[in-house]
């Protein structure tokens, strides 16, 4: 599946590109998720995490692939988290695991203000 979608930096850029890779909602449901989810929960493999309400994660993609290149390690290859209509912040880069849940995760905030840290 291909998205375009605008990635919009906190430090003031953005750039707009056609990703592909895999809709979440199809892999909610090859994956046989459960109607109790509420929230799908994205994990980098630097501890970096976001989650998305069930309903908006649908229709997010685990891009494998920018303007039909595969994603570079600069850009979160092999596969990052394309969240339209959210912030750049939130689009997690490295993706390591994918995890369906019940609750938010309202931690994911310090985790943002944390990872700059040395």
């Amino acid at each position: 599946m291909t998205v375009s979608a605008t990635l919009d930096c906190t430090s003031g850029w953005y750039t707009h590109q056609r990703w592909g890779g895999v809709r979440i909602g199809d892999l909610l449901a090859a994956a046989g998720a459960s109607d109790d989810a509420r929230y799908v929960r994205f994990t980098s493999v630097t501890g970096y995490r976001w989650s998305l309400p069930v309903a908006e994660a649908r229709d997010a993609l685990l891009a494998t692939h920018v303007r039909g290149e595969p994603l570079s390690h600069g850009h979160g290859g092999p596969a990052r988290l394309v969240a339209p209509d959210r912030r750049g912040f939130q689009w997690v880069k490295w993706v390591e695991s994918v995890e369906v849940r019940e609750r938010g995760d309202p931690t994911q905030w310090l985790v943002t203000l944390i990872s700059g840290f040395e």
